[in-house]
């Protein structure tokens, strides 16, 4: 049905593929925020020519060789595989690589590129961000104001059988799609993520949506600390001219440090190492960033995908619409 609805609203079939394929994936793992309840945004984007849907990527070399990935305008789910293929196929060559991607759309769950990487035995930090003056978010540390976009960062490394280790978060407090996401559920956020118009910390998702509020960076000056790094990559270093945001992915040849077998080994010993530690109140155990969501993906490939009853309702509405124009 994705795969419909994103070919209906203009895609190229390779890159409808690619971005229908990455918005289950999302939903498989528990990220909903980043899954197929983006197909809304995607097609209204298309219709009030944001951002170009047959738009498609292209790698090319600067003048000193580093590799720049252009998404043609449009959305950045190819433009993001292209680059971390890019950036995999050149660590191999020479331990590590640096691949931008620029001049595209939304990227989708930034940590399934991480996990692509750590699948063939890449670790990685992606980081990026851009357009505030399009979407101003987040408000800086000791202020009100949204200033910069969700900005979010992503590490990856290989892991067990269990899954990659992946560690994918927005700098702000909430990301952007967990507020979307609540508000078309009718429900509040739950923690106090967000700030009124007047500076006043809240968990009503209408406060930053409709009421001129902002998104709270997450851990203080930490987390502005980090955005503010995201958005000097993506604006300061690769140029703001871009429908909504530019990155940079590192990527780093393990095997060159370590073999195998015993990369294996010392993973698995901290794995161990760490998650014996007795579970604090209100946990059940300590559990590793990526394999609870890898460890879901298997479930729910069994047992089916959950999805609030409006959300469907949306899609199969929206599905309809355009398939039958």
């Amino acid at each position: 049905m994705a795969h419909e609805v994103l070919l209906a609203i203009g895609c190229a079939p390779p890159s409808a593929a690619i971005i229908a394929e990455h918005l289950v994936e999302a939903d498989l793992r528990g990220v909903s925020s980043h899954g197929t309840m983006r197909l809304t945004q995607y097609a209204k984007q298309a219709r009030t020519g944001y951002l170009n849907p047959a738009g498609t990527p292209t790698a090319t070399q600067t003048a000193r060789g580093s590799t720049v990935v252009d998404g043609g305008g449009g959305y950045g789910h190819p433009a993001m595989m292209m680059g971390v293929r890019e950036a995999i196929e050149r660590a191999r060559g020479s331990n590590s690589s640096v691949v931008a991607v620029r001049n595209c759309g939304h990227t989708g769950r930034l940590g399934h590129y991480a996990e692509v990487a750590a699948g063939s035995d890449i670790a990685t930090i992606i980081a990026g961000g851009g357009r505030r003056d399009l979407w101003r978010q987040v408000a800086p540390h000791g202020g009100i104001d949204p200033k910069l976009a969700t900005n979010p960062w992503a590490f990856g490394f290989p892991g067990t059988d269990a899954g990659p280790i992946v560690v994918d978060f927005a700098t702000a407090a909430a990301a952007g799609g967990r507020v979307m996401a609540a508000k078309k559920r009718g429900e509040r956020l739950g923690s106090p993520d967000l700030l009124t118009a007047d500076g006043e910390p809240t968990d009503n998702p209408d406060a930053y949506l409709t009421d001129g509020g902002s998104i709270r960076p997450f851990a203080g000056p930490k987390g502005f600390g980090m955005g503010l790094i995201a958005e000097l990559f993506a604006s300061a270093m690769l140029g703001d001219d871009t429908p909504e945001s530019n990155w940079i992915i590192v990527a780093i040849d393990v095997s060159a440090f370590q073999n195998s077998e015993s990369r294996l080994h010392l993973v698995q010993a901290l794995i161990d190492d760490v998650t014996s530690s007795r579970p604090a109140p209100g946990f059940d155990r300590v559990e590793i960033p990526g394999q609870r969501s890898h460890a879901r993906m298997l479930e729910r490939r069994r047992a089916g995908i959950p999805m609030h009853e409006g959300v469907w309702r949306e899609l199969q509405e929206l599905h309809t619409r355009l398939t039958a124009e």
